[in-house]
């Protein structure tokens, strides 16, 4: 079959829009992994030998197809855009979390999520055939594999935007993963309005570092459609990162999780680049925009980020069941009192804050549950009516983050409801306090978190990672919390590491933390 028939276009829908600019140039080089490069052509006939494979498997509306293929593969766009184009959706099974760790889900987990999507293959390429064999030989369900070479010409189904398109899945930290059903409707939203800020900031080739079946990807789709190319990488590393940014001039916007930034700044300095100007001719001014998100960002880091990257830093705020929330733009990282803060609304987003259990809209600067409604919002929890009714409520999204909004829309996060620690009758937010000991010049990442005792009553801990060139005074810390939070915040026991445990988004690990202090 020849590209130029765009047997894609009775879709009408952002797969067919991507399709169609990609068959304009079909050897303009678009994907690049594993040391291969894909272009536009290629990653046509990835999308129709997908379509031809799942409509002979029966694929249809309605349908959803799990996948399993090697970490970051290009297949991880192509199979979505073929079930896509079959008016089918998508769920994913190497990782329910946007971390970087290139491990797989345990088997059960797997097992679990076929089983409550109603999967009705397991779509799986060469390097996880082992693995989808045992999925299918414990499910039932079949595993439907790359259909090489011609057949008819296919035919798309017309793009249903109210109708599921994805089930992601969270990490399961607090138990089993929880499924977000997330319609055509919601995706689209969230990649229009990535087009939307690439135009207005001039998006060229990004650098992907994250999981492209997970927050990245709406981006990459709005890459894509601006007909740019992606530089993907199978998971986060300080010095890959670094060394492909230099290398491509062409690389100028980037997406990471927010420990990632910091993981970067350390690898600069270990390299003896510590300025603007040392940044520059180290060959890493290409990149004009660094969007970072996943957990609030301490200030402290953050300015140090911007001392040495300038005004390209874009902070994002979003949940998976939401999309994204609040942007910080790069020139508000320059101004101290808004880099405490994750910004103001997305494009098209509401925010406020409320009583969690009333539901009740509290005043500008009174702190509560941040609400958001906007039409990136997913349908519900798959398979969870009450959960669902607890969250979505009259058209809002009770996130469970807990902050406050000032005069300006300005959103400034303190924590999770859950994450609060009552310590005599006060409330502490462990992100202010990480925020606080993260101003110490030697503290390098930090983690404060709650350990309970017998009687049931909370303790502040906190575990840090200091700069090992530098010898840190702890009970300088303790003296600078007291001043500029109160003598109540101080934590009883400050643990110095000699690396932070991680989890796989990136984030401290403060299960393994808690587990060690008890």
């Amino acid at each position: 079959m020849s590209l130029p028939e765009q047997w894609w276009s009775a879709s009408k829908s952002y797969v067919s829009e991507i399709l169609s600019l990609l068959a304009d140039a079909p050897e303009r080089d678009v994907f690049h992994w594993r040391g291969e490069t894909f272009s536009g052509g290629d990653l046509i006939r990835s999308v129709t030998e997908a379509f031809l494979a799942l409509r002979e498997r029966g694929v249809g509306r309605g349908d959803v197809v799990a996948i399993l293929i090697a970490p970051n593969s290009p297949e991880t766009l192509t199979v979505r855009y073929a079930t896509h184009l079959l008016g089918g959706a998508v769920c994913y099974l190497r990782t329910t979390n946007p971390g970087t760790r290139a491990t797989l889900l345990p088997l059960d987990h797997q097992i679990q999520i076929l089983r409550e999507t109603d999967a009705v293959t397991l779509y799986a390429d060469d390097e996880s055939a082992e693995r989808a064999a045992e999925l299918a030989d414990a499910s039932g369900i079949p595993v439907t594999r790359r259909h090489p070479g011609g057949g008819e010409v296919p035919q798309a189904a017309e793009w249903d935007p109210e109708a599921l398109a994805v089930i992601s899945f969270t990490s399961g930290s607090t138990g089993r993963p929880k499924g977000i059903r997330l319609s055509g409707r919601a995706w689209e939203a969230t990649l229009d309005a990535w087009v939307e800020l690439g135009r207005e900031y001039g998006c060229a080739s990004l650098l992907v570092v994250t999981p492209l079946s997970h927050g990245v990807a709406p981006l990459t789709d709005a890459v894509l459609t601006s007909g740019a190319a992606l530089y993907v990488h199978e998971g986060f590393d300080a010095e890959k990162f670094v060394d492909t940014a230099i290398a491509q001039d062409e690389v100028s916007w980037t997406f990471l999780a927010s420990n990632h930034v910091f993981q970067i700044i350390d690898h600069l300095y270990e390299r003896g680049i510590r300025d603007r100007d040392a940044v520059h001719a180290a060959g890493l001014s290409s990149l004009k925009r660094i969007v970072y998100g996943g957990s609030p960002a301490a200030p402290a880091r953050i300015a140090q980020a911007f001392q040495l990257f300038g005004p390209v830093l874009a902070q994002g705020y979003a949940t998976t069941e939401s999309g994204k929330v609040t942007t910080l733009t790069p020139v508000e990282h320059g101004d101290p009192a808004l880099s405490v803060t994750v910004g103001r609304p997305f494009p098209k987003v509401e925010v406020t804050v409320c009583h969690s259990d009333s539901g009740a809209e509290l005043p500008v600067g009174e702190t509560g549950e941040v609400c958001v409604r906007s039409p990136q919002l997913m349908d519900g929890y798959n398979g969870e009516p009450e959960l669902t009714a607890r969250a979505l409520r009259d058209g809002w999204y009770f996130t469970g983050d807990i902050g406050f909004l000032d005069e300006r829309g300005y959103l400034t996060l303190l924590g999770r409801v859950a994450d609060v620690i009552k310590v005599g009758g006060v409330k502490v937010h462990p992100i202010v306090l990480e925020a606080e000991i993260l101003a110490h010049p030697s503290v390098r990442h930090a983690a404060v978190y709650g350990v309970q005792d017998e009687d049931g009553s909370d303790h502040i801990h906190a575990a840090i990672e200091c700069d090992p060139a530098e010898v840190v005074d702890v009970e300088k810390i303790r003296e600078g919390i007291a001043e500029a939070l109160s003598p109540i915040h101080v934590p009883e026991q400050i643990h110095i590491l000699s690396a932070l445990p991680m989890n796989s988004s990136g984030k401290p690990d403060k299960v393994t933390l808690r587990a060690r202090s008890v």
